[in-house]
């Protein structure tokens, strides 16, 4: 186990990085997460302004498969699927897939309208996703599923506050900082192919 110290952007918070072999079980079995899907998905180029409405298929905690596009959830970073990190006794679990799981689990069969604002180096176009008139991403902060971006994109650290005070999901242990994460790139998948989740 490699250990590191992060300080995080908004108050001062020193957070201690755990970073484990990656265990996690499969999700075939659970709602949703990697469940197979028919039909085309497209990871090429999205252009800001656009807008996808659909049933979700989670890929990851923050990245998901709407109307045939691969959506990363803008503002927000979850662990990978086979991340591990410490709980509040200081046991290791599969967090990455802990998030992904509350993920598909919340949206269950709501459709989602997802607001494109980037494309990343990933392929993935980076949307605020609303589940009716829910921000998901501010959810998945407000839970402590995910870890808030910051720059440019530090639209749900005050989300993220509420989920640190309450030492709610991530911040109720240690983690390895997500939003640097390695990542699945869609970038060049087949046109046909049926998006799976992340392998990282």
């Amino acid at each position: 186990m490699v250990l590191s110290m992060r300080r995080t952007g908004f108050i001062g918070v020193v957070v201690l990085a755990a970073s484990a072999a990656g265990l996690c079980s499969s999700l075939a079995s659970e709602s949703r997460v990697g469940e197979s899907q028919g039909g085309e998905f497209r990871a090429d180029a999205s252009r800001a302004g656009e807008s996808v409405t659909g049933r979700a298929r989670v890929l990851s905690g923050d990245t998901l498969l709407v109307g045939g596009r691969v959506i990363g959830l803008y503002g927000v970073a979850a662990p990978g699927l086979k991340q591990s990190c410490l709980n509040a006794q200081g046991q290791s679990y599969a967090c990455g897939a802990h998030s992904a799981k509350a993920l598909a689990a919340h949206l269950k069969e709501t459709p989602v309208t997802c607001q494109i604002r980037e494309t990343d180096a990933y392929g993935r176009a980076i949307s605020v996703c609303l589940r009716d008139k829910e921000d998901v991403s501010a959810w998945l902060a407000e839970k402590g599923l995910a870890m808030a971006e910051r720059g440019g994109k530090a639209a749900y650290v005050g989300a993220e506050t509420v989920a640190w005070g309450k030492r709610l999901g991530l911040w109720a242990g240690s983690f390895e900082d997500p939003t640097s994460r390695p990542r699945t790139s869609y970038v060049r998948a087949n046109a046909l192919a049926d998006a799976q989740p992340e392998a990282r």
